[in-house]
């Protein structure tokens, strides 16, 4: 059975690429959920980051991170120090709730 979150990320991603076929390849998904232990040690020592954003939007020049929530989901430890490093960088982190919230997101970033 898919998690709300889940379902959610698919729909933004199939959204994304009908809307914006010329922006293939822009958004990008972070795989940071391992299947196990001895796999989740292989991920870290090849780079994967606990709390990484779900999403990241690559668009002229900059990058935008957006962490994917179920309607009443809530942020992790590991997401809230992945948002404190990446804004401190000044770059942009967004959480989203809904599909309506991540339209509404890319139309402002996109401009179109």
């Amino acid at each position: 059975m898919k998690r709300p979150e889940q379902t959610l990320q698919q729909s933004c991603i199939r959204y994304f690429a009908y809307q914006y076929p010329s922006l293939n390849g822009c958004l990008c998904a972070n795989l940071n959920n391992s299947k196990d232990a001895r796999i989740g040690g292989i991920n870290k020592s090849m780079g994967v980051i606990a709390g990484r954003s779900d999403l990241v939007l690559y668009f002229k020049g900059k990058a935008y991170h957006i962490e994917v929530k179920a309607p009443r989901g809530r942020q992790s430890q590991a997401q809230k120090e992945w948002q404190r490093i990446i804004e401190s960088q000044d770059f942009d982190y967004f959480i989203i709730y809904s599909f309506d919230e991540f339209m509404d997101l890319i139309k402002i970033i996109v401009g179109y």
